[in-house]
């Protein structure tokens, strides 16, 4: 199903924070059932039908709760919202 879920407060902010100290980060996501991982600096994070998407600077859109990974983190250990 593709219905947005939304991700945790806790789980924002480490995005937004990385996003303004301009760091490289390690970001694995699901697009297509396959794992993707990708290495870049977070330069955007927007809100567009709902759903909250981040953009590196590779030009990579990724929607935010397709990330499953964060610079070595998984993310299910920090979001308390989850797919039912």
């Amino acid at each position: 199903m593709n219905n947005y879920v939304q991700v945790s407060c806790d789980l924002y902010n480490m995005f937004e924070e990385a996003a303004n100290n301009k760091v490289d980060c390690d970001i694995t996501f699901v697009k297509e059932k396959e794992e993707i991982t990708v290495s870049s600096k977070i330069v955007d994070l927007r809100n567009v039908n709902n759903s909250e998407f981040m953009e590196t600077a590779d030009g990579t859109v990724i929607r935010l709760d397709k990330i499953v990974e964060f610079n070595g983190k998984p993310t299910a250990d920090i979001n308390y919202y989850q797919y039912q």
